[in-house]
């Protein structure tokens, strides 16, 4: 999720260009819950500053549904530029890995595929099952 169409399209082709995911993306942060009950995503990319709702308040009302509370969240952020020494991803305040918008898409990619494999391993322990690989951008 986030409020730059043009940013989220452009993330949206790239990943789609991929191959691998199926990327639906929200620019209004009050449709992010209805969009994520409806698509049921494998990972939620999510800006932390946007209008209205923020970041924090999706993540809030992701982590209350019993269905979407285990649905890994990587925050982006254009606050903070990319670091080299952590390219696939630091942590906010409250363990949320994030990256940066300024980073180049092969360090987004990179960040994505890395949470999503750390998802699979612990579903894969906690309750044996397939998973697709999609992507969820509300933004």
């Amino acid at each position: 999720m986030d409020d730059e169409p043009d940013f989220t399209a452009l993330l949206k082709a790239n990943l789609e260009e991929v191959g691998n995911f199926e990327v639906m993306d929200v620019n209004d942060s009050a449709l992010a819950l209805k969009a994520a009950k409806e698509f049921k995503p494998d990972l939620c990319v999510i800006d932390v500053v946007m209008p209205g709702l923020d970041g924090g308040d999706v993540v809030a009302q992701l982590k209350a549904e019993p269905d979407l509370q285990t649905v890994p969240i990587l925050m982006l952020t254009a606050l903070v530029e990319e670091n080299p020494d952590t390219s696939d991803g630091e942590t906010l305040t409250g363990g949320l890995p994030f990256v940066s918008k300024t980073s180049e898409f092969g360090t987004i990619l990179s960040c994505i595929e890395k949470h999503l494999e750390e998802a699979q391993e612990a579903a894969t322990v906690a309750e044996p099952s397939s998973r697709s690989a999609e992507v969820w951008d509300i933004g």
